[in-house]
């Protein structure tokens, strides 16, 4: 489990400090807190469902202005700039999918003390 949180923060680390390199998209925000299935109520569960969705939307938003700044740059833009763009889009779901993992494990926490 930590882990899996430590990974999302490397992640979001790395959009933080590579933003400043990208022109027109802005670095997604760190990751949600998601709530502790162990502890968390029914409300909990569905707020950090709530930003959880959001975030992948933002994720998946910041994707897409990549892909365009790709394909829309400078002939004369170099190749490991690209490279480094399609790396940071790459990273942007690869955030998408550990945060839907962490949740996941967080709801069948939850779902098991309702039984």
């Amino acid at each position: 489990m930590r882990d899996v949180l430590r990974g999302t923060m490397i992640a979001a680390t790395i959009f933080i400090f590579s933003g400043s390199a990208l022109a027109e998209c802005k670095a997604p925000p760190k990751p949600p807190q998601m709530p502790q299935g162990a502890t968390a109520s029914d409300e909990d569960m569905k707020h950090g469902r709530e930003q959880l969705q959001t975030y992948v939307n933002i994720l998946q938003d910041y994707q897409k202005c990549i892909d365009a700044q790709i394909k829309n740059a400078p002939p004369d833009t170099k190749p490991e700039v690209k490279q480094q763009w399609a790396a940071n889009a790459d990273a942007a779901i690869d955030a998408a999918h550990t945060i839907a993992d962490v949740y996941s494990i967080q709801l069948r926490a939850f779902k098991a003390r309702q039984e």
